[in-house]
């Protein structure tokens, strides 16, 4: 590129350089003005031959190109941000459950918070799986779980530390 740069200023510079040489050598009159009319031409000719051979077929292969690998690395963001934020909801949720359990003094072994997508287009919290060293379900973070986050009962799946989840 910087080849052709190079190049395309020579030309302008010698052809200007001639330009001038045969003006200041043209006697005045209307001759004179035939030259300053051939050799402006020639000047501008050599201003915008870059134009003249520009590669409009290939430039537009590239611009296609280019909005190709936009459109990927867009895309590409898009879903990165989708599984951060999907990540960061699930364990701000088991978070905060882990701090209400221990708020009413409850002894939690492990929250796993799993999110849904919603219609209005974003995540939210769908089901939560609870190890407790309680046998039962503990009515009070259950009721708050699902106050504060939207998860019902029926979605609230709790077990012994001696069971899997």
């Amino acid at each position: 590129m910087t080849e052709q740069i190079r190049h395309w200023i020579t030309g302008v510079a010698v052809t200007s350089m001639i330009s001038g040489i045969a003006l200041a050598l043209t006697p005045t009159g209307k001759v004179k003005k035939v030259v300053e009319l051939v050799t402006g031409t020639a000047v501008i000719l050599a201003l915008i031959a870059p134009v003249t051979e520009f590669d409009f077929s290939g430039y537009s292969m590239g611009l296609a190109e280019y909005r190709n690998n936009l459109a990927a690395f867009e895309s590409g963001i898009e879903e990165v941000n989708n599984r951060l934020s999907r990540t960061i909801i699930e364990e701000e949720c088991g978070a905060y459950i882990l701090d209400k359990a221990q708020v009413f003094g409850l002894d939690i072994s492990s929250v796993r918070v799993t999110v849904k997508w919603g219609d209005e287009g974003w995540w939210y919290p769908h089901e939560v799986y609870i190890k407790t060293k309680q046998q039962t379900v503990l009515p009070e973070l259950a009721r708050v779980i699902e106050a504060d986050l939207g998860i019902p009962e029926v979605r609230q799946y709790w077990s012994g530390d001696h069971e899997d989840i």
